[in-house]
């Protein structure tokens, strides 16, 4: 009867475990899991143990109606999808779209520089940076280099004009003369004549006309024969005139009287200077009185504006050969000085003359 017992209760424990088992999902889970796995259309076995699995039916029926099993925007760049590979490049992506696969680059990331058009003006000036030092400065030049220096342009002496000749205004001095301004109808019957005149009362040069006196008259200072006019001799100009009726009358104008003159001859062109002005009235000093530095730094100015890099020749006329070697030698020092020249860039001559032509010739010699 026990026996009996006890084999009904063993009965009745197994079944109600059979039960539990179907009812709870006791036992054989791992078992089942195996074989889910293993059914056609599943993914990859998922990393979150407790989502339910997909089943194969799922996936038939997404790819009978055309989707895929990845969203349109999955994609799978490598081992992980921000990687980037060496370059500043990413790799290549595999997108998927239903059951067509292809190759597709992300758009590349270019560095642009916004100021490419501009940055070359930016750049320092180079010549600039290359400038030449006023410690390197070619004393050889023939301008200074600093305004302190002495050796200076300076524009305030006039002993050399910078018009192209002498200026004479007969019909100025016609109404000087008359005291009156005449009618034109009246000059046409006016004679006129302007006589140039040395210190010894010849005539130098003569101009002469008739009917309408010029208002200007320009003379380069060379006479009909080729002779210019000496510095320091003094030149006076005499106006003469005629009226219709035969009247004469005369003016005297203001006497002509140059320190220097520049003019052209066949080896170069002359800067005649007068020796009265640079040696005193006897011409025989030997060093140079009150004006003359100022005459000759006037001439040094001429030279530096116009006519630098030209070779030069100092000839001297005095008195006695030895006095001209000496008062050359004297105007050659004073314009190496001026002109920052070396003394065998300025070459010297000199000679015996009589008094009305002893004078200073600067030569500037054709090359």
């Amino acid at each position: 009867m026990n026996i009996l017992r006890i084999l009904v209760i063993g009965i009745l424990v197994l079944s109600s475990a059979s039960d539990a088992e179907a009812l709870f999902g006791f036992g054989g889970k791992k078992k089942k899991k195996a074989r889910a796995t293993e059914l056609p259309g599943l993914s990859a076995p998922r990393s979150d143990a407790g989502a339910p699995p997909r089943m194969a039916q799922e996936a038939d029926e997404n790819a009978v109606s055309g989707q895929s099993a990845y969203s349109e925007n999955e994609t799978a760049v490598g081992d992980y999808p921000n990687q980037e590979v060496q370059g500043g490049l990413p790799t290549e992506v595999t997108i998927k779209s239903g059951s067509k696969r292809g190759l597709q680059k992300p758009p590349l990331r270019i560095e642009v520089d916004r100021f490419d058009s501009i940055r070359e003006s930016l750049k320092p000036d180079q010549q600039l940076l290359l400038a030449e030092s006023p410690l390197t400065v070619v004393w050889r030049r023939t301008h200074p280099e600093f305004l302190s220096n002495k050796r200076v342009i300076q524009p305030w002496m006039t002993t050399f004009d910078e018009r192209p000749g002498i200026i004479f205004s007969p019909l100025k001095r016609l109404r000087e003369v008359l005291l009156r301004r005449p009618e034109k109808k009246e000059l046409r019957g006016y004679q006129w004549s302007l006589t140039i005149a040395d210190e010894e009362g010849k005539v130098f040069q003569h101009y002469e006309g008739s009917n309408f006196p010029p208002e200007e008259l320009v003379w380069s200072g060379q006479n009909d024969q080729g002779d210019w006019m000496g510095a320091g001799r003094a030149y006076s100009p005499v106006y003469m005139f005629t009226d219709p009726n035969g009247t004469p009358y005369t003016k005297v104008g203001k006497p002509l009287r140059f320190k220097g003159i520049v003019h052209q001859e066949r080896d170069g062109l002359h800067l005649s200077l007068d020796s009265a002005s640079l040696f005193g009235a006897g011409k025989n000093s030997q060093s140079l009185v009150e004006r003359g530095p100022q005459i000759i730094r006037s001439a040094a100015d001429l030279i530096k504006r116009r006519y630098a890099g030209i070779p030069i020749r100092v000839e001297v006329f005095g008195a006695t050969k030895q006095l001209a070697d000496l008062q050359a030698d004297l105007i050659e020092g004073l314009l190496t000085k001026e002109l920052m020249l070396l003394p065998q860039d300025i070459s010297t001559d000199s000679l015996r003359v009589p008094y009305t032509d002893q004078r200073v010739e600067i030569i500037l010699l054709n090359r």
